[in-house]
């Protein structure tokens, strides 16, 4: 069974506790958030001992896994310290997205799980939603015939308006990663976005992609 700490006790990272909690496979040894309430909220909620600081929790408890669900601007800016961190302890780390805000922290992330030796992926959990799996399974039997193009939408019912670029990377990682589950690696890239009448984000967009294997 794999012990596992949950990083950042918002709504996200509450989630992931419950499902480390109710999974046979691992046991949820310990939960950590700077903001204390929040962290001693969510450890008495699930019986387990809070921590306000990451270092302490991972020498005390010496977890196989952290989940990292901090948040910080557009959701990616707070995601780096306690990665490093983690990942330094010897950790598999499951990361929330956006991986970064900062390209230069990502790909640095991504060269210490590597060099340590360990698993580190980002949540992006909506290609498991029943839908896309059947339709990966659809295209990989042929029943979908030879494809041409993929067209999905998404929308987010969040009034947010926190930054300019919220929507855009807090919800269209899962687009991104959706599509190249069934297309596979991206060549091209054009975009068209726009603001709703009232609002200060970029709230509608449209992405275009060409896809290495022509579609």
């Amino acid at each position: 069974m794999l012990r596992v700490c949950v990083i950042g006790t918002g709504p996200i990272g509450n989630r992931h506790a419950d499902i480390y909690g109710e999974n046979e496979l691992s046991e949820l040894v310990g939960v950590c958030d700077i903001d204390e309430t929040r962290a001693d909220a969510t450890g008495h909620r699930l019986n387990v001992p809070p921590f306000y600081n990451v270092q302490k929790m991972l020498d005390e408890l010496k977890p196989d896994v952290v989940s990292v669900a901090t948040g910080g601007y557009e959701y990616g800016s707070d995601h780096y310290a306690p990665t490093i961190q983690a990942l330094e302890a010897g950790c598999h780390v499951l990361g929330e997205k956006p991986i970064s805000n900062n390209i230069a922290h990502a790909e640095e992330m991504v060269a210490k799980a590597k060099e340590m030796g360990v698993c580190y992926g980002i949540d992006l959990n909506h290609r498991f939603t029943p839908a896309a799996r059947l339709a990966k399974k659809w295209l990989d039997e042929g029943r979908l015939g030879h494809l041409l193009f993929v067209n999905m939408a998404m929308w987010i019912m969040n009034p947010a308006e926190s930054s300019p670029n919220y929507h855009l990377q807090a919800l269209h990682p899962h687009t991104i990663d959706v599509m190249r589950y069934f297309c596979g690696d991206i060549e091209a890239v054009q975009c068209f976005a726009t603001k709703a009448p009232g609002r200060s984000i970029w709230s509608t967009a449209q992405f275009n992609m060409r896809f290495k294997n022509g579609v």
